[in-house]
């Protein structure tokens, strides 16, 4: 007698999810989706940049017309991937696993790609938000890979795992990059006014309360809390914007001076402006993408002025700072 119903077999669903791929923004436009794989298949599954919808992963069924159905949509997320992969596998295993061969090959082609010098690397970056519907987080942080054609969006890699890309821009693509934000506050005269002034208020106090040694601690006490106030109160903040003709991400990075930053990405603008100029990429004979020492960053001053990323006045501002630089 059997003691229960009996269950049913698990079914295959084909093969596990793989990485999600990563989907530059050239490839998200109306229309058609850009699916991975087309060619003697019933179902597939790709991307489209939808008009109501939005960006997404899509899973399409495939006639013998070349027409091309949407059967499900899904967030251009990893989650979003997840679900994707899952809908194809389940509705067409033999699909997904000829699908798995195109994501591998597709891979390694970028691994390949990887290997490609960075220009500049960029870790720990905010993503605040933006358009075009690239899968990015607000919120989230990213490592930003200027190489030399193109930037790569990548997930902050952790331990031995290698940094999984999640978006791309070619260079040409690149019709803005700048650097803004915050300095780091006050000048030190005005620091100085200040708490100087606090203290001052802080000595009279302790004058009423304490009397003449009250005079002494007052002044030291509330110096030393303006003076903590005043550092921790106004930190340096620098935020890149990047624009493209249907997309604008801004990232930003607490602690790093605008004018700094604009240094350090002194050699990708240069990349960039080349780009949008028509001319290649500059060899890999390129200086290191430290800052360097003072006259090497003078140098990227003083090319990032003749190719017009930089006004006369922004390059005159840059240069003092990096000659008074300890």
């Amino acid at each position: 007698m059997s003691d229960g119903p009996t269950a049913a077999p698990a079914r295959d669903v084909g093969p596990q999810s793989p990485p999600m791929p990563a989907v530059p923004a050239s490839e998200l436009y109306r229309g058609s989706p850009r699916l991975l794989r087309t060619s003697g298949l019933q179902h597939s599954i790709g991307w489209q940049d939808h008009r109501t919808a939005g960006a997404g992963f899509v899973v399409v069924r495939l006639t013998r017309l070349d027409a091309i159905k949407v059967l499900s949509r899904f967030p251009l997320t990893p989650d979003g991937w997840e679900s994707a992969w899952r809908a194809l596998a389940e509705l067409d295993p033999e699909a997904a696993t000829v699908v798995s061969t195109t994501l591998a090959a597709r891979a390694e082609q970028r691994r390949s790609a990887a290997v490609d010098t960075d220009l500049v690397r960029l870790r720990w970056m905010t993503y605040d938000g933006g358009s075009g519907g690239a899968p990015l987080a607000q919120g989230q942080l990213y490592d930003l890979r200027f190489l030399d054609d193109r930037l790569t969006i990548c997930l902050p890699a952790t331990g031995a795992a290698a940094a999984v890309a999640v978006a791309e821009l070619a260079y040409h693509d690149v019709e803005a990059a700048d650097v803004h934000g915050a300095d780091r506050g006050r000048s030190s005269g005005e620091t100085i006014a200040v708490v100087s002034a606090v203290a001052l208020g802080g000595a009279l106090i302790g004058l009423v309360v304490l009397g003449l040694l009250g005079l002494f601690l007052g002044a030291l006490l509330f110096g030393l809390i303006a003076g903590a106030a005043m550092v921790s109160a106004h930190p340096a903040k620098a935020i890149l914007r990047l624009r493209g003709p249907d997309l604008e991400f801004f990232f930003s990075t607490v602690g790093q001076e605008p004018g700094a930053l604009r240094i350090k990405l002194s050699q990708p603008l240069v990349a960039i402006a080349r780009a949008r100029s028509g001319e290649p990429p500059a060899t890999a004979v390129s200086a290191p993408p430290d800052a360097g020492t003072i006259p090497d960053q003078l140098t990227k001053l003083a090319s990032l002025l003749a190719d017009g990323l930089l006004s006369r006045e922004e390059f005159e501002q840059l240069k003092a700072r990096v000659i008074a630089q300890p």
